[in-house]
């Protein structure tokens, strides 16, 4: 499997989040998801012990997810963008930022098949989580550059708003979900990029 677009950082942050299955409400899977929660803080505590920003080329590829497991990889669009270490783990998701747009992709286990059904109010449940005023707009039909369909919708939070976007794998047995936010006065080219980074998404291995 290609290497992550950069060295992972030691050590890491908490392990990939897991849907369980379709007898727990949204709000109670998605509340223990401690790597989706971290949307907008991320983890910073262990942001201000280590060395942080780093540069990430267009184009690069973010592969999500550990070994023997299926993967999600992203390419990012545009040049300028600035990956926080701390907050990014190859097995779990990525955070970026570029001109006040912050860009957060995260995969997520899906123990059932229905499980995939409960991604955008699970999505909705952990950003009021980290900040009771966040707001998830309805979802909207999107695909995928290579035409895998998925959800998006409006999203806010912290004082940023942006879109949302989920993305369940083929086999329905892990997703990604990306949040693209941008703060009072973000570059609206940012703000596309991260959008195309998001639609960008491509799963391999797990079930066809």
């Amino acid at each position: 499997m290609p290497s992550p677009a950069h060295t992972p950082v030691h050590p890491p942050p908490p392990a990939g989040p897991v849907v369980p299955g379709t007898r727990l409400r949204p709000a109670a899977v998605f509340l223990a998801l401690a790597t989706v929660v971290a949307l907008a803080a991320g983890w910073p505590l262990v942001a201000r012990a280590l060395p942080d920003e780093e540069g990430v080329r267009a184009g690069a590829r973010l592969t999500i997810g550990p070994e023997g497991a299926g993967r999600v990889v992203l390419r990012v669009r545009g040049g300028g963008w600035e990956l926080s270490r701390s907050a990014s783990d190859p097995d779990s998701g990525y955070l970026l930022s570029r001109a006040g747009v912050r860009v957060r992709a995260s995969r997520v286990d899906l123990l059932t098949t229905e499980a995939a059904g409960r991604l955008w109010p699970g999505l909705r449940d952990v950003l009021r989580a980290s900040d009771a005023g966040s707001r998830l707009g309805a979802p909207e039909r999107t695909r995928t550059a290579e035409g895998r369909p998925g959800r998006t919708g409006s999203a806010e939070q912290g004082g940023r708003a942006g879109r949302a976007f989920a993305f369940a794998a083929p086999g329905e047995d892990f997703a990604v979900t990306v949040v693209v936010l941008g703060g009072r006065g973000a570059e609206r080219e940012a703000l596309r990029d991260g959008y195309a980074l998001a639609r960008s998404a491509r799963f391999e291995g797990g079930p066809a």
